[in-house]
Parts: C-alpha cells; sequence; structure tokens
C-alpha cells in the first residue's frame, strides 16, 4: 500500500477527525481528489442552494489552482494526515463496513458555512475524504411564494400575480443569501423567469456576495441560452 493509500485509509477511521475545522477537512478533500481523480473538477460549479457541494468544488478547484503536481498536492495530503496522527508505516485501522466520510455529518461542525443543513451522503464515494453530500438551503417541494422563491420553482404565473397585486416590489431586492431574484433564475436555469425579470427591469449587472453577475452564474452552470440572453440585455 502506498504512503498516499495508507494516510487515506487512515483518515477514513480516525476518531479524531470528526473534531478537525471544515477548513481542514475540505482542503483534504480538494487534495484527494486532485490526486486520484484530476487536477480540476469536470463538472460546473454547483447550485448557489447547494453549499456543501460548492464548497467541495472551491476546494477541489483551490488545489488545482495551488499545487503544479500530482506529487506536490499528495506531499501537503501527507503533511495533514501526519497532523491528524498518521504515521509512515504505521498499521491500518481496518475499514468500517462503509467507505462514505461520517465526518460530513458530524454535529460538532456548527461553525462552519457550508453546513446549512445537514448533509447526507448520496452517492458513495470511497475513502480518504472522497466524501459526497447534498444540502439545499431552499427545499423545492415547499411552496415558497415570495418573489425569489417564486424565481427558484420557475413560476411565472406566480411573479404575474405578485406584481399585480404590488407594483412597486423591489425585482432587485437581495435574499439572505445576498442573491437576486435574477441570480437564482440564471443559475437554476429559468429561462422564462430570467426574461420575465429583465422585461420587467430587473438590474443584470448586479453582483452576488461572491462578486458574480447573473450572467456569470448562468456561465457557470451551463446555461447557454441564458448566457446569450443576459449578454445582450442593456446594462
Amino acid at each position: 500500500m502506498s504512503s498516499f493509500d495508507a494516510a487515506a485509509a487512515y483518515l477514513s477511521n480516525a476518531s479524531t477527525v470528526p473534531n478537525v475545522s471544515s477548513a481542514v477537512k475540505l482542503e483534504l478533500y480538494g487534495l484527494f481528489k486532485y490526486v486520484t481523480a484530476s487536477s480540476l473538477p469536470a463538472s460546473p460549479r454547483p447550485s448557489i442552494f447547494d453549499f456543501t457541494g460548492r464548497a467541495k468544488w472551491d476546494a477541489w478547484t483551490a488545489a488545482g489552482n495551488t499545487y503544479s503536481t500530482k506529487a506536490d498536492a499528495e506531499r501537503r495530503y501527507l503533511e495533514i494526515a501526519q497532523s491528524l496522527g498518521w504515521t509512515e508505516g504505521a498499521e491500518v485501522v481496518p475499514e468500517t463496513t462503509t467507505k462514505s466520510e461520517d465526518f460530513w455529518d458530524s454535529d460538532e461542525d456548527n461553525d462552519d458555512a457550508t453546513k446549512q443543513t445537514k448533509p447526507a451522503n448520496t452517492s458513495g464515494e470511497s475513502g480518504g475524504f472522497g466524501t459526497s453530500v447534498s444540502a439545499m438551503a431552499r427545499p423545492e417541494d415547499e411552496r415558497d411564494g415570495s418573489l425569489h422563491g417564486l424565481a427558484v420553482s420557475n413560476d411565472i404565473q406566480g411573479l404575474v400575480s405578485l406584481l399585480q397585486e404590488d407594483r412597486n416590489v423591489n425585482l432587485n431586492a437581495r435574499d439572505e443569501f445576498g442573491y437576486t431574484p435574477l441570480h437564482l433564475a440564471a443559475d437554476r436555469g429559468h429561462l422564462p423567469v430570467v426574461e420575465f425579470l429583465l422585461q420587467q427591469g430587473a438590474d443584470p449587472t448586479i453582483k452576488d456576495e461572491d462578486d458574480l453577475s447573473a450572467v456569470e452564474l448562468a456561465q457557470a452552470a451551463g446555461h447557454e441560452r441564458i448566457v446569450q440572453l443576459l449578454s445582450s440585455s442593456p446594462g
């Protein structure tokens, strides 16, 4: 077994890991994906509502942008493993019945912005911080009649009714996460809502808390028709 595999096996079972800060967990995750998969994720950045997925994608991307070679990333991974108690040549604790990384469900980890809801392991990635979780901040099976909720659910009729009831609705209002309705619709790929909001005067130049505009969110999510529409919109 290579040093990297031994360290990954240790981290998958170490009792100290659940108490490690989320920043360290995410760094390990990014390094693990770099070494075992590729230097950068091939998929678009996850939805703005998938906080954990976004954090993991960002961690993987950060590793790829930080380390020029796989050997460098592996070396950093081993350094962190050693700081958490792993030693070269130590006997590996037998793997548990599941290889999923349960530390993402740790109740002690409540100070991290990525833990908006308790993550659930879903796709069974294996070992060494190869976690798979999904956290949605706004459940889509619960109707939200607010301006932002209607944008997320692609409810054009609801938006029309809302504006008919109150012509003073601020279409550029930000939600608790700093997103306007246009940000949300663009990220989710809801072309009809994007068209409607632009027609009603929504500002496409507003930046979110990550300094991203609606068109940049659409680009990251791969919604080309929305990108074209927003790119041609005055603003």
